[in-house]
Formats: C-alpha cells, structure tokens, sequence
C-alpha cells in the first residue's frame, strides 16, 4: 500500500479509508488536524494512486481486500494496540467489513456517509426503480467498457465534483490544484480498472441479501456515524439504519455537507472526530431511539 503519514508513530493509529473516485489526498484536512495527538495514516487504497493495481477482478473481493488490509496493519502497527478507522464510501464499506471480522483490532470506528454493507445492497436491489437509479453497479459488472467511459468522461468527473452552481458542494475548502490533483491521479485507463473492479465484485445478484432482516450479532466496536444533510448519494434513513449492527454509538448530521463532509465542512468534521476519539461524546444503545433524530422534518444548512 502506498501511503502518507503525520502525528508521532507513538500516538494511537487513525487509519482513513477513501471514496471510490478518490485517493489518500481526500484526508489532507484530517492529516493535518488530526495529528496533533494521533497517529494519522491515509492509504491508497489497493487499485488506487501509486498501490498496486491488480487486474484480475478477483482481487478485489472483500475477503482478500480485508486480509491485506489486516496485514498492512500488523506490519505497520509494531504492537496489538488496537487503532481507529475511518472510512467514507467504498473505504467505509470496507471499514464496515473490517471491523465485523476483527473487531479486537479497533477501538473506534467511524463511518462517513456510508450506510452498512447489508442495508446498502439491500436498498440497490429492493426494486426495479432502485436497480435503474443505480444503473452503474451494473454497467460496471462489464469487461472495459466502464474503464473506457470513465478515462474519457474524467474531466467532467471531477469538473461537476468542483462545481459550485448546481452542487450542494461547498468549494470553500477546495482549490484549483485539488481538482488538478484527482484529474491526474485518474487520467488514465488503469486508474480506474482497480476502483471499478471493486463493483465487479458486488453480490447484485444474491437474492439472499433482501431476505435478511437485521445482524446476528453486533460488533462490539463504539462506532460514530457521521452524514452530510444534504448528501445526494445516501439517504439519513440509510445511515441510521445501521446503527443496529454495533453495541453503542453517537450519529451527527453535519449541516450544508454533501456527501463528502469530511472534505466540506473539514472544521467541523475534525471537531466530532476528535470528541469520539477523546470518549467526550455521549452514545446511544438502543437503535429505535434514533429514529428521533431522523424523524425531524426538516435539516437546515
């Protein structure tokens, strides 16, 4: 894995986890505000930026993502100390992976505008109309043809991504050598073959996932959920939804932040971050409870 570090090794690990259609560079604001009293380590993840980049779509199975992962961790990690972890999108959903299967290994968890693998796969798939609106998952599941679309669509990616009109972006935190710096990153071919090949690998075909009703277990990990109000990609009810899968955890609703809060609204992102990290945040046990939160009418930026 390639990837970038601040903070003393002495400090507790925070290792960030990034979206598809991004790269270690989408938690500079956490590398640098987050490091004065931890460990902070953003990663490439495999498939993309200057990591490997198999091209086998097998590879990125999350059984073999997750192990890779567990190993990166042990190498760099001398001791057990148990770490934090982050992740937004793909990262989370592979945070979310991560922590069912080791949940020893971490001591927070912290999920990004990312609902629960289950309940995730579980709303792509439950209708017709879902299916259409999330097309793409299944365009990816073609040889090429997604790769192609994208190399050549890149600059209109990234350009309706730093576009203020028409966005609920805020750009404030953005600059013209953030968006350079993504065009770069995937402007070719292959940079794209290892993010997509993560969709290739999506059970969009298991009807077993709409039958399942809840977890067998929690994972016995703290966990924060945090979402952007105004998130066009995941919906508040999605994300609350998963605090059923862990024994106890805070949400926050981060005001006037799209989908990528921890790049929109750095300040206030970083500020819970290190609350739940300092065990100064108050949790919640009982999922039903959550459902005040959501139930308010209306979420103002």
């Amino acid at each position: 894995y390639n990837y970038v570090e601040s903070g003393s090794r002495r400090q507790e690990m925070i290792l960030c986890l990034h979206d598809f259609g991004d790269f270690w560079y989408g938690w500079r604001n956490q590398l640098r505000c987050l490091s004065h009293s931890n460990w902070v380590v953003a990663l490439d993840l495999k498939g993309f930026g200057e990591t490997k980049k198999p091209f086998i779509a097998s590879k990125y199975k999350d059984e073999v993502v997750v192990e890779q992962l567990k190993q990166f961790i042990d190498v760099l990690q001398e001791d057990d100390k148990q770490i934090v972890i982050i992740g937004h999108g793909l990262g989370g959903y592979i945070a979310w992976k991560f922590v069912e299967k080791y949940p020893s290994m971490v001591r927070k968890f912290i999920s990004i505008s990312t609902p629960h693998p289950r309940i995730w796969l579980k709303h792509v798939m439950r209708s017709w109309r879902s299916v259409i609106e999330n097309r793409w998952l299944y365009v990816c599941r073609l040889p090429f043809l997604p790769e192609m679309e994208m190399v050549t669509n890149d600059l209109e990616v990234f350009d309706k991504r730093f576009k203020k009109s028409n966005s609920v972006t805020d750009l404030t935190n953005y600059s013209n050598f953030d968006k350079e710096a993504y065009k770069y990153t995937f402007s070719r071919t292959t940079d794209w073959q290892g993010p997509i090949n993560y969709f290739r690998n999506l059970p969009l075909a298991d009807s077993s996932v709409l039958k399942e009703e809840g977890p067998k277990k929690c994972i016995p990990v703290e966990a924060l959920l945090l979402v952007g109000n105004m998130d066009p990609d995941v919906s508040l009810d999605l994300v609350s939804q998963s605090a059923r899968y862990v024994d106890r955890f805070a949400m926050h609703i981060v005001n006037g932040a799209g989908h990528s809060p921890h790049q929109e609204q750095p300040n206030v992102v970083n500020k819970h971050i290190n609350k739940f990290v300092k065990d100064e945040l108050s949790y919640m046990t009982k999922w039903s409870s959550m459902m005040k939160v959501v139930s308010q009418p209306k979420f103002s930026s």
